[in-house]
């Protein structure tokens, strides 16, 4: 029996050094990424350009619209604001304020906000302080944070209330965790798929306090903002196509980049209909995730949120910040390659598309899809992970 047990590790060891042999090499390139760009994300953070903190200035310009009584998805800001009226409701009170001073305080509550939700997780989790001290100094250099940061997106506040869905659900506190998880799609609806993690377990309450608590929040905007404002966002959201841009890591979006025509890359085909089998392919993913819940997974909830950025027409690189609470998961799990993985696949910056912009080959166009590749990489991480027993008695 001892030489059956060896024999059953040897493949678990080899693809261990496999898995930290890519971690080593995604930390090599990251850095190599770094250097050759300079360090860009880190000076658009100190920035005083509005335009810089372009998303941020979406935001803004909505809220400061809900003051002046104007239309929040038509103030001529630079991008389309396709968040609902209500993160619009939640971020008002940062419209009395001038953008500049407004953004600089959200930045502050961002760096609080992943200092709360990290330390919350490592916790709940008892992991060790040298591990949790390592992960969030690689968290807080990671790329998507960085970014976040640079644009002003809002993807702290989500994590927050994942993190507080997931630790309720771990104590048995079912309405709390629902509330948490239906503010959360509330805020960013591509995330509704999530939701399948209470049915497939069968956390009916749960699943039922999410609906109410996304429903209620939505009904609150749209009497305090005028049912025209949820109208609106629905046409501005459903109005705009898959976005082929190189940041979008969606598997809709990569289709969109490789089988249409776009400014960013070369396409491999004229072949919209490959669109609509990354749909399939993606809703595929999801059913598989749902199964695998069934089954059973510590991390079931952020293998969940990994496969809803997979199925979203957006799925910025930058979502992968939802994603970090389950490298923790992993680490207090002594998973260690796969979580060191994803901390290096993280740590490689935006600058990366830029490098290949313009080749106009089919290298090129394969190496802008880096971003899909790592949010893959995190799916399966979290999606295969074991079933951890302290999930039952928590």
């Amino acid at each position: 029996m001892p030489r059956m047990i060896r024999g059953q590790r040897k493949p678990a060891i080899l693809l261990d050094a496999l898995v930290l042999a890519a971690a080593v090499a995604a930390f090599v390139l990251g850095s190599w990424v770094n250097v050759h760009s300079g360090g860009m994300t880190l000076s658009r953070i100190a920035t005083t350009s509005m335009k810089v903190h372009v998303d941020f200035q979406t935001f803004w310009l909505s809220a400061e619209a809900v003051w002046g009584g104007g239309d929040i998805y038509h103030t001529g800001a630079t991008l389309p604001n396709l968040n609902p009226p209500f993160w619009t409701l939640v971020f008002s009170p940062l419209g009395l304020l001038e953008p500049l001073d407004a953004y600089r305080i959200f930045v502050l509550l961002t760096l609080l906000l992943f200092v709360c939700y990290t330390a919350w997780t490592a916790h709940e989790l008892r992991l060790g302080g040298g591990w949790a001290s390592f992960a969030a100094g690689a968290l807080f250099l990671s790329s998507p944070l960085l970014a976040t940061l640079a644009l002003g997106q809002i993807y702290a506040v989500v994590t927050l209330a994942l993190v507080a869905s997931w630790v309720a659900d771990r104590r048995g506190r079912r309405v709390l965790s629902g509330v948490a998880l239906g503010l959360a799609v509330a805020v960013k609806p591509s995330l509704a798929p999530a939701l399948l993690w209470y049915v497939m377990r069968g956390r009916w309450v749960s699943f039922g306090s999410a609906v109410a608590a996304g429903a209620l929040a939505t009904l609150g905007a749209a009497l305090a903002l005028g049912p025209w404002s949820t109208m609106e966002w629905l046409r501005v959201a459903f109005g705009n196509s898959v976005d082929p841009y190189w940041d979008n890591a969606s598997l809709p979006g990569t289709a969109a980049r490789l089988f249409t025509r776009n400014p960013y890359s070369r396409a491999l085909a004229e072949a919209p209909v490959m669109i609509y089998v990354a749909y399939a392919v993606a809703i595929l993913l999801l059913l598989y995730t749902c199964y695998r819940v069934w089954k059973g997974s510590e991390a079931g909830l952020w293998a969940m949120v990994a496969a809803s950025l997979l199925l979203s027409p957006i799925s910025w690189n930058n979502y992968l910040m939802l994603l970090t609470p389950g490298i923790l998961v992993l680490l207090a799990r002594r998973r260690y390659a796969p979580a060191l993985l994803l901390l290096a696949l993280q740590y490689i910056p935006p600058e990366w598309p830029l490098l290949w912009a313009g080749k106009g080959t089919v290298a090129a166009a394969l190496a802008m899809g880096l971003y899909l590749y790592s949010l893959l990489i995190h799916w399966a991480a979290f999606t295969f992970s074991p079933r951890a027993a302290v999930e039952k008695g928590a």
